[in-house]
């Protein structure tokens, strides 16, 4: 299984820095982020290279940090290619509860990183299609 952290904070000045200082000073490298408030809180979504070290890190400096289980898919890079993922999806009937995607080469592929309720359910709804799911091993390499 593959994971990113959620990170939970005050929306001010210095603390989205505060979270990749702690990560830079263990050596932990970010391979994406994404960001959302709701006025004075936040949250943000971090895939580091190693989630396990990056969660003790950011627990350690009081930060208020969980692990969540992802799947990443690779798609083309082309109109459409996101909201077919999400068709296939839907039509299985799987509620994607968190999502967030990069462009890893431009008018080739994207990679998306979601949080779905039904993992297994999710994985058989992509098979056979021209979504590629990226082995848990690979995801912290990207």
């Amino acid at each position: 299984m593959a994971y990113h952290l959620s990170v939970f904070l005050v929306n001010e000045p210095g603390k989205l820095e505060g979270i990749t200082r702690v990560l830079c000073e263990r050596g932990l490298n970010i391979r994406a982020v994404s960001m959302a408030s709701a006025g004075e809180m936040g949250v943000v979504r971090v895939l580091v290279n190693d989630p396990d070290a990056g969660l003790a890190a950011l627990k350690e400096a009081r930060f208020t940090a969980t692990k969540r289980r992802i799947l990443v898919a690779l798609i083309e890079d082309r109109p459409g290619a996101l909201h077919e993922l999400l068709v296939t999806l839907s039509r299985a009937r799987v509620n994607v509860e968190d999502c967030y995607g990069f462009v890893m080469e431009e008018g080739k592929r994207a990679a998306i990183v979601f949080e779905v309720e039904k993992f297994p359910e999710a994985e058989t709804a992509l098979a056979g299609t021209s979504v590629t799911l990226v082995a848990d091993a690979e995801i912290y390499r990207l």
